[in-house]
């Protein structure tokens, strides 16, 4: 995991810049509610009847606080929320919304809600069968909100959740789902590339919207990888070693370019209070990809 280290440093300065100077310009007391996919499922998953899990060997053999065992995160070690959490001044990480008794812990440490196999769109994923869409684990923020309302009141909770950082990321496995091959017996018309970007940026902004009215202020939102590049595509593609779906990572940068034009219009439309970062991952992986003999 160093090597994502190395290059998630100056992102994580730049994000810390921004979200602790807006509004915050005496210190950055930092409390997390994350939301996504795999890439950021913190254990949820494990409390599911799913095929998407993370819950035997190799995974969790990097992390420390558990000993090397598996935690329900989809890696060896840390996820990236948990590595930018930490570079961001976080002491410990959010626990996942599905574990017993962490209501209370949502106004110390911040709630993990993301799922493995998950999406923006309620129907991605189902042939995992079960996964915790984007809509669901919003309405699971909602539920912890009103638990904080009881414990603290309305105006102590705004308050609170306006220094909370929200992220999510996901849309990766929307994308996978959009790219696949239909099923004869499931057989049905794809709909075209452009109504289907219409579709996540429609769906992510009512989501977006949700939390913004609950009391949210600072979003962090991660674009989609260069997932023409992965294994999977590659072979999906039937590609020659060491080439990448053009067609596939074409799709994603028309949806990344949506999303910073939404957050932008966001930005504008929310008020001074509110801000959205976007976080360019596509570049990020694809310096990896070009340049990985510099990160080891």
């Amino acid at each position: 995991m160093e090597s994502f280290e190395v290059i998630l440093k100056p992102i994580c300065l730049v994000i810390l810049i921004v979200l602790c100077l807006h509004a915050m310009p005496s210190s950055c007391n930092f409390t997390s509610f994350v939301f996504g996919d795999s890439l950021v499922d913190a254990g949820n998953n494990d409390y599911i009847l799913t095929l998407s899990k993370a819950d035997s060997p190799p995974y969790g053999i990097d992390f420390t606080p558990s000993g090397g065992q598996p935690t329900g995160r989809f890696t060896n070690g840390r996820t990236i929320a948990d590595i930018v959490g930490q570079s961001l001044g976080a002491k410990s990480f959010p626990p996942p919304y599905l574990a017993p008794n962490t209501e209370a812990l949502a106004i110390l440490r911040g709630i993990n809600y993301a799922s493995g196999a998950s999406g923006i769109m309620d129907k991605t994923g189902f042939f995992f069968i079960g996964r915790i869409p984007l809509g669901e684990q919003v309405s699971n923020f909602e539920q912890n909100r009103i638990y904080m309302v009881n414990a603290m009141g309305e105006n102590y909770t705004r308050k609170f959740l306006k220094k909370a950082i929200f992220s999510l990321t996901i849309g990766s496995n929307d994308v996978l789902n959009y790219i696949q091959p239909s099923i004869p017996f499931l057989r049905h018309d794809k709909v075209s590339p452009t109504t289907f970007l219409d579709f996540m940026i429609s769906n992510l902004t009512l989501q977006l919207e949700r939390l913004h009215e609950m009391g949210a202020r600072k979003f962090i939102v991660v674009g989609v990888g260069p997932l023409g590049c992965i294994p999977f595509v590659r072979a999906l593609k039937l590609l020659r070693s060491g080439q990448c779906s053009s067609a596939v990572n074409a799709l994603i940068q028309a949806y990344n370019q949506r999303l910073k034009e939404l957050l932008s219009r966001l930005n504008q439309e929310m008020g001074p209070e509110t801000i959205f970062v976007f976080a360019n991952s596509y570049d990020v992986f694809m310096d990896i990809i070009a340049n990985y003999h510099q990160y080891g």
